[in-house]
């Protein structure tokens, strides 16, 4: 299985490639950091899962920089633009926060995860709440990719 994992958060990544090394011993792991890194990686190869965070910064953040704008709806923009260059890729939503947006959109999980169904039924297989203090976020990895994903 090849997968491509999208994550700024340096732990967080750390623990789902692990996991995923763990459980997939066969699976390739590409890890991309931000908005602009991972989308390129996404349009230029093709991967047989997904793994995006909501939240990203715009570009992969160097020492002493700050990644420019952060994109509080990143997982979102991915989506709509692999749809609009009709890339057909199975994505997997993996979060640790409950609410996303600002301004004027502004949406909880439950309805985030309403929203991508809808949007993006050929894509989106589920979002899961990532925490780093328990390991229900594996367990539901794995029944997704078990049950969702034909690798």
């Amino acid at each position: 299985m090849k997968l491509i994992l999208i994550e700024d958060d340096q732990h967080k990544a750390k623990q789902i490639i692990q996991f995923m090394s763990e459980s997939f011993t066969e699976a390739s792991i590409e890890l991309k950091k931000s908005y602009q890194s991972g989308l390129k990686e996404l349009l230029t190869h093709n991967f047989d899962l997904v793994l995006l965070d909501m939240q990203l910064p715009n570009f992969d953040i160097k020492p002493g920089e700050d990644g420019y704008k952060f994109r509080k709806l990143a997982g979102i923009d991915i989506m709509r633009e692999l749809t609009r260059k009709r890339k057909n890729c199975k994505i997997i939503v993996i979060t640790q926060f409950e609410t996303f947006g600002e301004g004027e959109f502004y949406i909880d999980l439950a309805n985030l995860k309403q929203m991508l169904k809808s949007e993006f039924s050929a894509m989106y297989i589920d979002t899961i709440f990532y925490s780093p203090d328990n390991s229900l976020w594996q367990k539901e990895l794995l029944e997704l990719i078990q049950n969702k994903i034909s690798c």
